[in-house]
């Protein structure tokens, strides 16, 4: 029998994972806030629950991917919310990226339904996800990670596995703290050398040339030669990840002064009213301080 999946969240990274896992064959019931987004997943043979409780009753396994921890206790909580449904026995395999705090308040919830809980955050953009390219860490005792690998590898190209479901979530702030301030580094250092006259196109060649090389420099590069902010990370997210990340820290007692630093740049890019834009959008900020015209 095929696995039946609730899948709760199809934003812009749910949408394509919830599509990939239905190509994989697996038997997806899916819902989202706004029901008009399930729309492309019903013609694909998806169907459609009312409420994130009918979404997750009776399934193998119960995935979300939603936006942040406020949004996955939303779902999770109440009468008709997905841990109402969970059956005992159960598994609930979530890719939101909402912070150790909260995959640790998840997983005590679902355990005291008798239920399994995996930690399967999501590393990579929505064309990565469209792609089934992504790379997935999952966190969890080794019969959940079990029962959720074969449609974790429906959704990714390389997949991790961890014993714990908040190393798990720690290891996606690691990675997207990283990637936040590289982004912000390179559009501050883009801004400086435009400032001086040097081109964009240089500096993107110049840099893909040297030690200090990498492939999200030359894909915000061209996006940037060529104004397209359209997100694929938006940036309002990539703060809010940076948020965690300071969380994560305090819970653990460490330092994290570059995060600090690289969050109040994206807040200010927000202020200036790019949240909504790529992540890559921090250099505008950076030049607009510079008085480079773009």
């Amino acid at each position: 029998m095929r696995m039946r999946i609730g899948f709760l969240g199809l934003g812009t990274m749910g949408a394509p994972l919830a599509k990939n896992l239905r190509k994989a064959g697996f038997t997806v019931t899916v819902w989202n806030r706004t029901a008009a987004r399930a729309a492309p997943l019903l013609e694909k043979g998806a169907a459609t629950a009312p409420t994130p409780r009918e979404c997750a009753a009776g399934k193998d396994l119960v995935f979300t991917c939603l936006t942040d921890e406020n949004a996955l206790d939303a779902v999770l909580d109440g009468p008709d919310g997905a841990l109402a449904g969970l059956a005992t026995g159960g598994l609930l395999v979530d890719s939101s990226t909402a912070g150790t705090r909260a995959a640790r308040s998840v997983r005590e919830r679902v355990e005291a339904r008798g239920a399994q809980f995996v930690a399967a955050p999501l590393i990579g953009s929505r064309h990565a996800a469209e792609k089934a390219q992504l790379v997935v860490v999952a966190g969890g005792p080794a019969e959940a990670r079990e029962r959720a690998r074969p449609a974790l590898h429906a959704i990714s190209a390389r997949l991790f596995e961890l014993e714990d479901p908040v190393h798990a979530a720690l290891m996606k702030l690691v990675v997207n703290s990283i990637g936040g301030a590289m982004v912000t580094a390179f559009g501050e250092a883009l801004a400086l050398g435009a400032s001086g006259g040097l081109a964009l196109t240089q500096m993107i060649d110049t840099l893909q040339a040297s030690g200090f090389h990498s492939p999200i420099y030359l894909m915000k590069g061209e996006q940037l030669l060529q104004r397209d902010l359209v997100p694929r990370f938006q940036l309002a997210l990539a703060e809010k990840d940076q948020r965690l990340a300071q969380e994560a820290a305090a819970e653990q007692g460490a330092r994290v002064p570059l995060n600090e630093t690289v969050r109040a740049l994206l807040r200010q890019a927000i202020d200036a009213g790019h949240g909504e834009e790529d992540l890559c959008s921090v250099a505008e900020l950076f030049f607009a301080w510079a008085k480079v015209k773009r």
